[in-house]
């Protein structure tokens, strides 16, 4: 008589559906972990979204409580803010690093502290090779009017570009406007730096929206 479990399965067919079963197991893990395993810093849950369209998406990036006294000179990050921000992006690029996101930065010309800015957010980006800084192509900026943060990237990866702006949202606050664009890749994000930003004492650079609608449908 053949070894049997009590159920009357032969114990030969369960040794061979087992290592099929492993594969299917590990797999499911593997997929389903790729959403599951997305960045739990402090910073993620304070972007919110203002509004959403098939061409686009408004987020909100957090209001610095300390923003009482702010200058249109560029201020340095301090060491807490840049050492926030860098954990944040360690964590980000561990959830993400199958994927290999990449974004440019670049400033409008024309604004001395945009473009130390775009230096800034670029070096931390460079520190895990997720991105750098970038010269602006005037010919190529989004409208200035429309807003003075806008990110370009496509819909499919509306989540992962939430979470990159989670990361980064340290050094930055206002409304930035997610244009997207179905025919970039997650390593061909492009974020434009096009207002006059002004700083806090520890660095934090503050965008005010310029366009008649915040958050609103117009696009």
């Amino acid at each position: 008589m053949r070894p049997t479990f009590g159920v009357g399965v032969p114990v030969k067919l369960v040794l061979c559906l087992l290592p099929v079963f492993l594969i299917v197991l590990g797999l499911g893990i593997w997929f389903g972990g790729l959403d599951s395993n997305a960045p739990r810093y402090s910073d993620e849950s304070s972007v919110q979204v203002l509004s959403d369209s098939p061409a686009a998406r408004w987020l909100r990036l957090p209001a610095d409580e300390r923003a009482s006294a702010l200058t249109s000179d560029f201020v340095a990050a301090d060491d807490a803010l840049r050492a926030r921000v860098l954990q944040n992006l360690g964590e980000f690029r561990a959830a993400y690093k199958q994927l290999a996101p990449f974004m440019k930065v670049s400033a409008a010309p024309g604004g001395e502290a945009g473009l130390q800015l775009a230096q800034r957010i670029g070096s931390s980006l460079a520190h895990y090779g997720l991105g750098r800084a970038v010269k602006a192509d005037s010919r190529l900026l989004p409208d200035r009017q429309r807003a003075t943060l806008v990110l370009r990237g496509a819909r499919d990866d509306a989540e992962i570009i939430q979470h990159l702006l989670a990361a980064l949202s340290p050094y930055l606050s206002g409304d930035i406007l997610v244009q997207f664009d179905d025919s970039r890749r997650i390593d061909q994000l492009e974020l434009y730096l096009l207002g006059e930003p002004r700083f806090t004492a520890q660095g934090v650079a503050l965008f005010s929206n310029t366009g008649g609608v915040v958050g609103g449908s117009s696009y």
